[in-house]
């Protein structure tokens, strides 16, 4: 018999400088609200990770630190027992975040002025990636069939001229919750050939996806890719540990491999954190259960929230979710605008998610809104919202 995990006890996160709730609280003023936008987890990382960063804090020298065979062994195992796949020790190269990778892929493999593509809506920080560093952001619009995004193979097509030189992607989708089919993938992997471009993969939500959704990483979908492919990923979505400050990448092809680490050394970005470690050590190799028990969580949450939304707000549609923690929710049945609508859940629900028009234009209509918190806090969320809602 498993273990039992209690992901239903609320954790106070206030004044502990939270960006979910302390930094959301002060942007609209009030210690009352209930936030429902930031893309973390509102239950306690696993236990293993918090005993190992005990003992860290219990040896009492918080000095330098490196990477460690088991930091790169346990990626290893992450990668053998999730995916099937052997990953050379090589490929593997630590970064502190991935919205830093995504920047320092951008830097180095290209010039200022050249074109990367981005499939929208997108999330702002990789859009930010490309046109922080004077890049253009090739804005390619996915295509809703019916309930379904879908890649506009042929809209990509007419982006390209000669100085289009990369694709950054999100796998799974943020914000829309797609997990790109294999055939997708392969589709993807072609077009990027065809064109000579450079693929940046973000799959920090790769671990996380819906019951009966497999992830399919680009690693495993082709190999004509690999000399072309920067995936980027992190232990910090599935076991809640973004404040420890870690991600990495995977990147078959030595010449990209050196590029980046010659960009690394540039910027000094060397060393890790004293607790970056052992977290991916403890997190890859002894949170396994907790880790089948969130997402069971998680699944059991996304039901609460449909049932109670169909009940209740029927100008509301949720669209499937088949990876992340997040649902994407078309509004446009409420004949609000955004600005009225995000007044309505601040002023009057007294609830904060996050608006579609955030993740670019092609998100107004919609509405972000994170699962990953006690059912009884979504509970009394959607309670406030019914005693607000007059339409």
């Amino acid at each position: 018999m498993g273990m039992q995990y209690d992901f239903d006890t609320m954790t106070d996160r206030r004044n502990t400088n939270c960006g979910k709730w302390d930094t959301m609280d002060q942007k609209y003023g009030r210690k009352d609200m209930i936030h429902l936008g930031v893309a973390d987890m509102d239950f306690k990382a696993p236990d293993p990770i918090l005993n190992g960063l005990r003992d860290v804090l219990d040896m009492g020298v918080l000095g330098y630190t490196d990477l460690s065979d088991k930091f790169f062994e346990s990626i290893q195992r992450w990668y053998r027992k999730q995916y099937g796949l052997e990953i050379p020790r090589e490929w593997i190269v630590f970064c502190p975040r991935i919205n830093i990778a995504s920047s320092i892929c951008v830097d180095t493999y290209t010039e200022k002025g050249d074109g990367v593509i981005m499939n929208t809506p997108a999330y702002g920080p990789l859009q930010s990636a490309i046109i922080k560093n004077d890049r253009r952001m090739l804005s390619s619009p996915l295509s809703r069939n019916a309930d379904r995004y879908e890649l506009d193979f042929d809209h990509m097509e007419s982006l390209v001229d000669e100085r289009t030189k990369m694709l950054i992607m999100c796998n799974p989708h943020n914000p829309t919750g797609r997990s790109w089919t294999k055939e997708e993938l392969i589709r993807t992997a072609e077009f990027c050939k065809k064109n000579d471009l450079i693929l940046f993969s973000d799959e920090i939500h790769g671990d996380l996806t819906a019951e009966g959704v497999k992830h399919n990483t680009f690693l495993s979908a082709t190999e004509d890719i690999n000399e072309r492919l920067i995936l980027a990923t992190s232990p910090a979505k599935t076991f809640n540990i973004p404040g420890v400050i870690v991600s990495y990448m995977i990147i078959p092809n030595r010449e990209l491999r050196e590029r980046i680490a010659a960009t690394i050394d540039r910027i000094g970005m060397h060393n890790p954190t004293i607790f970056a470690v052992t977290a991916v050590e403890k997190a890859y190799t002894e949170c396994d259960e907790w880790y089948e028990a969130v997402k069971k969580y998680i699944d059991e949450n996304e039901k609460f929230t449909r049932d109670y939304f169909a009940k209740h707000f029927e100008a509301f549609h949720i669209l499937p979710r088949e990876g992340t923690y997040l649902l994407w929710i078309d509004y446009t049945r409420t004949g609000m605008s955004e600005e009225e609508l995000e007044q309505w859940f601040l002023k009057e629900a007294n609830v904060s998610v996050y608006m579609g028009s955030i993740f670019g234009e092609a998100g107004r209509g919609y509405i972000r809104l994170n699962l990953a918190s006690p059912r009884s806090l979504l509970k009394e969320a959607y309670e406030r919202m019914r005693t607000a809602w007059r339409f």
